[in-house]
């Protein structure tokens, strides 16, 4: 596919990434950098992920819900309700559910998940008690080997702790972001999310920092940026 499909929503870092030309496919009804470089250079870009990359996932369907209802309406709908405050359960195909608070939980989709249509579509029969929050996040994977050394230039938490490795809210560079440790296509990520309107902000400083990095050199022409498959490797073929 690419990006002159019609679409029903665009990346708040939809021009910085226009501006690399990847190759384009669609996810959710926006346009999202597949591949950046030459077919040939997929080897080179996951070598570039697996050390040190810069991925915008904002397409990914996310939401979050509120009030004594959510639970329920969560575990009606077939979504893990995590136990723990900023506990976090993955769906397996690159989802997860989050609980943000007591009675408040954060669910985004993987490409291939289904659990934000099932939840929306229950909300249209008006639940009680549920109040649902539609999400305009950016949101970034800060992946490989190398991006704590990123964080550490950016961010006061110490991700190199093992008490670190779970949903954190702090700022990144000044922006205020919810940020979690894990594993996409067996690579380590951190997956910062933040107000639509700091995206492009937060993503040139990460972009700018780990260009400037001697170990961000695979793809030096390109900085660090690279495309969604490199985490989905299946939406190469969408």
């Amino acid at each position: 596919m690419t990006a002159t499909l019609p679409h029903s929503r665009l990346s708040p870092l939809h021009d910085a990434l226009a501006h690399s030309h990847p190759t384009w496919g669609t996810l959710g009804g926006m346009p999202v950098a597949l591949h950046f470089g030459t077919p040939g250079n997929a080897a080179m870009e996951a070598k570039q992920a697996a050390t040190l990359g810069l991925c915008d996932v904002s397409a990914l369907p996310r939401i979050t819900l509120k009030g004594p209802g959510a639970k329920a309406l969560l575990e009606q709908n077939h979504v893990t309700v995590p136990d723990g405050i900023f506990a976090v359960a993955s769906s397996g195909a690159g989802g997860l559910s989050a609980r943000t608070g007591g009675a408040e939980f954060f669910v985004e989709d993987g490409p291939s998940d289904t659990a934000v249509a099932r939840i929306r579509k229950a909300l249209a029969a008006n639940p009680t008690s549920v109040y649902p929050v539609h999400r305009a996040d950016a949101a970034i994977l800060l992946s490989g080997t190398q991006a704590v050394d990123v964080l550490e230039q950016t961010c006061g938490v110490n991700f190199r702790s093992p008490e670190a490795n779970k949903l954190v809210y702090t700022r990144v560079a000044g922006v205020a972001c919810s940020i979690l440790p894990r594993k996409l296509n067996n690579i380590a990520v951190f997956q910062l999310w933040m107000d639509g309107t700091y995206g492009l902000y937060l993503w040139e400083t990460l972009l700018e920092i780990a260009a400037d990095s001697e170990i961000a050199k695979p793809q030096a022409a390109l900085g660090a940026a690279v495309g969604v498959s490199c985490f989905f490797p299946n939406l190469s073929s969408t």
